[in-house]
């Protein structure tokens, strides 16, 4: 919690500083962008004004040249054309003109200073009776010259013009890239802010089921430490001891159904959960739930009931372990909330048909405490619940409901929820189903395989393949205990070396731990599969694992098992697997 706090803090910095470069970046080009507008403006007043002036430079020569020739004299007007083409040369003097840098320009106006020198002399000649006829000649080449020394100021003006807007162009380019660029980042900074926000939320409610399971998982755990502690003082107490054991057994079924929990979230969070799709009858799971819940109900004195009454209830295509996982949530949780004198209801019917679907909708309704509708927002989010206190009250994960919500969507429907604290709640879970035939979901009552399967096993020779000695002994013992004769190896190198060895026929099942030193269980199956002996392909191998998700499952079909059961093993199921195999 305190790294993500830290690289969150970081990151808010990182951001700060970004938005400051670039609103430094957007005043730098915004300064840049004036100075060069001013620079440009002040450039252009300094050339419009040589230019004015390199146009009187032609205009009072030629007034002069007239004055001259008339015998007028004019030394002032020499001297004022003497300081103008003396500052437009050097750019200093009483006219505010600017010495313009293009080197046409400087050529011609070199040129004309020359030629006004040469014209200055023919003055003087004309005046002590020279001759006009040369004064004008070479008065008509200074205009010339002048004329073309204002045709090439006026050039360099308008290069300067185009310069100073290619520039300007240039910088407000810059300056609209840098806005958007600002507004883009401010876009995605409060983007990134909020998923931030979301990561943290995210983070502290994680951090806060953590705790939470700290305190779910130690609780059966004390439970299952505390009973058996208490049944070895109390050895010489049969009904004591088997109190205990029943507490154990609760314990640790309550304890597996958190394991079960964390686990499906984890997988439907990395989408990896797959739905079965297997034909059944809807009417046994509503019947295993009644049988599951009307003890409790009872015992809670809360009424307790469900309601069926349609043919498109007996046969469907789905995963009926997960719409039974959906549905003991949902009755759990309004069982779990619902107080003495209270009532829970189930009903269910069609809401839609077709050839080969059928919409089932799912009524459950409770008298319990009921949900404030600011909680019921965020009822379907992973690790949530209404109070901090309803944990400890009630027990639970908060992941429960969120688990359901992403089966019910995965089956094509959906969960909502009605509720007002103080007047209960009802949840309609919506589920799509595929048609099935009217055979399809024949079955064998579990029970009555059970019963057979601990009947059929006297005698039969087992091989058993588990690395761990405390698992080891308690399969051995339930199978020892319903006649079969094991033998315990603890890898998988000895599993096909003790097979290899046995005489044809000896076992008839093999127990395989997956996970096992020296070689694992699938390798071992693939190599006993392999053995040039006739009973290698039919003897019976079942694995067992810690590992619980569907493509373990299919793994091991892939390497030959026949069967495949989690930890910890529901003997029952184990017993029913080996006589049904």
């Amino acid at each position: 919690m305190e790294a993500g706090k830290k690289s969150g803090t970081i990151k808010k910095a990182v951001q700060k500083n970004v938005t400051r470069l670039i609103a430094v970046l957007l005043i730098f080009v915004f300064f840049i962008i004036s100075t060069t507008s001013f620079s440009t403006i002040a450039h252009m007043q300094g050339n419009a004004r040589v230019i004015n002036y390199a146009g009187i430079v032609r205009g009072a020569t030629q007034r002069l040249v007239k004055q001259e020739m008339n015998h007028t004299p004019n030394d002032e007007l020499i001297r004022y054309l003497d300081g103008i083409i003396s500052e437009l040369s050097t750019g200093e003097g009483e006219y505010g003109l600017t010495a313009l840098p293009d080197p046409d320009y400087r050529k011609l106006l070199e040129e004309l200073s020359g030629e006004w020198i040469a014209l200055k002399a023919e003055i003087a000649q004309v005046r002590q009776d020279g001759d006009v006829q040369r004064l004008f000649e070479m008065s008509e080449n200074h205009f010339k010259t002048a004329d073309r020394l204002v045709s090439a100021a006026e050039k360099y003006s308008e290069q300067c013009v185009i310069s100073a807007k290619e520039t300007l162009v240039s910088f407000n380019a810059g300056f609209i890239f840098l806005g958007i660029l600002f507004l883009v980042y401010g876009h995605w900074q409060k983007k990134m802010q909020r998923a931030l926000d979301s990561a943290e939320k995210a983070s502290q409610a994680k951090s806060e089921f953590l705790s939470s399971m700290s305190h779910e998982i130690r609780t059966p755990m004390n439970g299952i430490i505390g009973m058996t502690e208490i049944a070895r003082r109390s050895l010489d107490d049969r009904d004591k001891v088997m109190d205990c054991l029943k507490k154990i057994d609760l314990s640790s079924g309550y304890l597996l159904t958190l394991i079960n929990d964390i686990l499906d979230m984890s997988r439907i969070e990395s989408g990896k959960v797959e739905l079965a799709d297997k034909p059944f009858r809807v009417t046994e799971v509503l019947e295993r739930i009644y049988v599951m819940f009307n003890q409790k109900a009872e015992d809670g004195g809360i009424e307790f009931s469900i309601h069926y009454d349609n043919p498109a209830l007996e046969n469907v295509i789905g995963d009926d372990l997960r719409l039974s996982q959906i549905l003991v949530n949902i009755i759990s949780n309004a069982m779990k909330f619902t107080p003495a004198g209270g009532k829970v209801t189930v009903d269910v019917k069609e809401q839609a048909a077709g050839p080969d679907k059928t919409a089932l909708e799912f009524l459950i309704s409770d008298t319990g405490i009921g949900i404030s509708k600011e909680f019921q927002a965020k009822l379907f989010d992973p690790f949530e619940q209404e109070q901090s206190v309803t944990s400890r009250q009630y027990g639970g994960t908060g992941l429960g409901l969120a688990i359901s919500q992403n089966f019910a969507r995965m089956m094509g429907g959906k969960i909502t929820v009605d509720s007002r604290p103080g007047e209960g709640s009802q949840f309609k879970v919506s589920v799509v189903l595929g048609r099935g035939k009217a055979d399809a979901a024949e079955e064998k009552p579990l029970a009555a395989a059970s019963v057979q399967a601990a009947d059929s096993l006297s005698g039969l020779h087992i091989l058993l393949a588990e690395d761990n000695a405390i698992n080891s002994e308690i399969v051995t013992f339930m199978l020892d205990s319903s006649g079969a004769v094991v033998d315990a190896v603890f890898d998988g190198k000895e599993a096909v070396d003790t097979y290899r060895d046995s005489s044809v026929g000896y076992y008839q099942c093999i127990l395989m731990d997956i996970q096992m030193p020296v070689l694992n269980g699938l390798e071992a199956c693939r190599r006993i599969r392999e053995m040039d002996r006739p009973d290698a392909g039919s003897v019976q191998i079942i694995g067992l694992s810690a590992n619980a998700f569907m493509e373990d499952v299919d793994r091991a079909r892939e390497n030959g098992m026949d069967g495949y059961l989690t930890k910890p093993v529901d003997m029952d199921k184990l017993l029913e697997m080996i006589s049904n195999g």
